[in-house]
């Protein structure tokens, strides 16, 4: 089998897609008791009675340097071998995060005019996104770019004024459409670009390509039609304007749609809209190259069954089956923390007391996985200061203290605010219980406890769980040391989606991820040309 270099630096070799498959299995039925389950149920799950002993006595005395660099791939020669192997092995069942040296050089400056309303997170990555597509659509000569989840058309704008690409931006929000061609209206070469409120389907792709035709004709259309005076905007249907030489371009268009090259670019695609367009792209023929960072992978749709429609999307991942037989993860001594060597919690299907069956790769990750594989990347973990370690415990800890009493109660909390409470209630814990007390409404208010009774429980609470706040930053950590795991899952899945249609692709690390954490980002094209490797290049 041939090398596919979008898998891990180790796994770039013949055979290697098999062995990644068979290791990051092996791997996830081992260590997901570190990722699946819901952070206020800390508690209320023993969480932390699936953590080895020897982990905790080493990662306790560890620093705070040392703890933040853990991600990283460091550990010490006086550890467990196993932390030492959970350590290594997450590195290597991980694509590099580190944005890729020939992108960090290669950005297009903008001009101040154009970076109004940008947060710095987003003109770092406009900045970067630009550049590439620009020289994708150079590469393989496209002279039309589809912007799916356009928004208010930054992207699309930076591509048309300085680079002079003609762009259709696709909105499914009409008000986000009516803001992005406003503001095109205020930029130079305002004519290059339109934007059109669209939804692109999945699930109904014949319609799907439909109306991109006839957006790509519509396109082609106004190109002609660039110039004209009439009063009618033409960026606001998929249709154009009418006159009386309509029906002389529309044919002309018609013609043109058919031999354009189209870009269809993504920039932090949610949930399922990076596999719509994924599928859209293998199944239109005018789209020749596909440039798409995702983001929210969990709120990714699911069937009746509960299992995700659109993980996995290839074949390969989708036929990866893994044993359940014993999902303990002990230390070396055959104990956890706590001395508890068989009665552990199940991870979501049943118990480990149950009978071993097969499970796919993807039960293996679940929602909890594909949640922590959007989470913050281990590059801002490492810059975490003691006090913000302690606070975060404290915001765990507190929540899911909350969670106890509600269980234990067996009553609902209800917010009666859009939120429970403010970063500051999270200073102490007496300020935490009451503001909670002020801001939440218990279903059994017609019983006759009191607010003070929900405080004394809540204060019961944190004295019998109190020794266990120490394991919650250790679990994160331990946590952070996943992200990059399961996130490179969910990106290679998606590669090999494509892999399996013939089509070439790449992962580039194009963002800064300290700036913007998701930063994966997917070339494809159907030109049997290789994707531009090196932007330093004239493509």
């Amino acid at each position: 089998m041939a090398e596919l270099k979008f898998l891990p630096t180790v796994y770039v070799r013949p055979g290697g897609l098999d062995d990644y498959l068979q290791d990051i299995s092996t791997f996830l039925n081992q260590y997901s008791w570190i990722y699946n389950f819901q952070v206020t149920k800390f508690f209320t799950q023993k969480v932390w009675k699936q953590l080895p002993r020897k982990w905790f006595e080493c990662l306790t005395r560890a620093s705070t340097g040392e703890l933040n660099e853990l991600p990283q791939g460091f550990f010490k020669e006086s550890w467990p071998e196993d932390l030492q192997t959970f350590v290594v092995r997450c590195t290597q069942l991980s694509l590099p995060k580190e944005q890729a040296d020939a992108v960090r050089l290669q950005r297009v400056e903008i001009p101040a005019e154009m970076k109004r309303g940008m947060t710095p997170k987003k003109l770092h990555e406009v900045a970067h996104m630009a550049s590439l597509v620009a020289a994708t659509c150079r590469q393989y000569e496209c002279d039309v770019v589809i912007d799916v989840g356009s928004g208010l058309g930054y992207l699309g704008q930076v591509l048309s004024c300085l680079y002079r690409l003609r762009v259709v931006g696709l909105e499914s929000d009409a008000s986000r459409s009516r803001s992005s061609r406003q503001r095109a209206r205020r930029m130079p070469r305002s004519e290059l670009l339109s934007c059109v409120t669209l939804e692109l389907k999945a699930d109904d792709l014949d319609g799907t390509a439909g109306e991109l035709e006839r957006l790509l004709i519509a396109d082609s259309d106004r190109s002609e039609d660039e110039g004209c005076s009439c009063n009618h905007e033409h960026a606001d249907k998929v249709t154009s304007c009418q006159h009386s030489q309509r029906g002389v371009r529309k044919r002309k268009a018609a013609s043109n749609a058919r031999g354009r090259k189209a870009c269809m670019i993504g920039l932090h695609c949610c949930g399922d809209l990076t596999p719509s367009m994924l599928k859209t792209f293998c199944k239109v023929t005018e789209i020749c190259a596909f440039v798409c960072v995702s983001c929210c992978y969990h709120r990714l749709e699911t069937a009746a069954d509960g299992l995700f429609n659109n993980f996995p999307m290839s074949e390969r991942v989708a036929a990866t089956s893994q044993k359940r037989a014993d999902r303990e993860c002990f230390s070396q001594d055959g104990e956890s923390a706590t001395g508890v060597s068989s009665e552990r919690q199940g991870w979501g299907v049943e118990s480990a007391a149950s009978s071993p069956r097969e499970l796919s790769l993807a039960d293996g990750v679940g929602i909890f996985g594909l949640r922590l594989a959007a989470q913050e990347t281990r590059a801002r973990w490492r810059r975490q200061t003691t006090e913000e370690h302690d606070f975060h415990t404290r915001t765990v800890a507190y929540r899911a203290l909350l969670e106890v009493y509600a269980e234990t109660e067996g009553c609902a909390l209800e917010k009666k605010h859009r939120k429970i409470t403010s970063k500051a209630a999270f200073s102490t814990f007496e300020n935490y219980v009451e503001a909670v007390c002020s801001r939440v409404k218990s279903s059994r208010t017609s019983d006759v406890m009191t607010l003070q009774d929900m405080k004394l429980q809540l204060y019961t609470f944190h004295d019998r769980y109190h020794q266990f706040f120490p394991y919650i930053e250790i679990i994160t950590a331990l946590q952070v040391c996943m992200q990059s795991v399961l996130e490179s899952l969910v990106t290679i899945d998606r590669c090999l989606f494509l892999d399996e249609r013939h089509l070439p692709v790449e992962v580039v690390a194009i963002f800064d991820d300290s700036v913007s954490p998701r930063n994966f980002l997917l070339v494809s094209h159907k030109l049997g040309k290789e994707p531009c490797r090196n932007l330093e290049e004239e493509c």
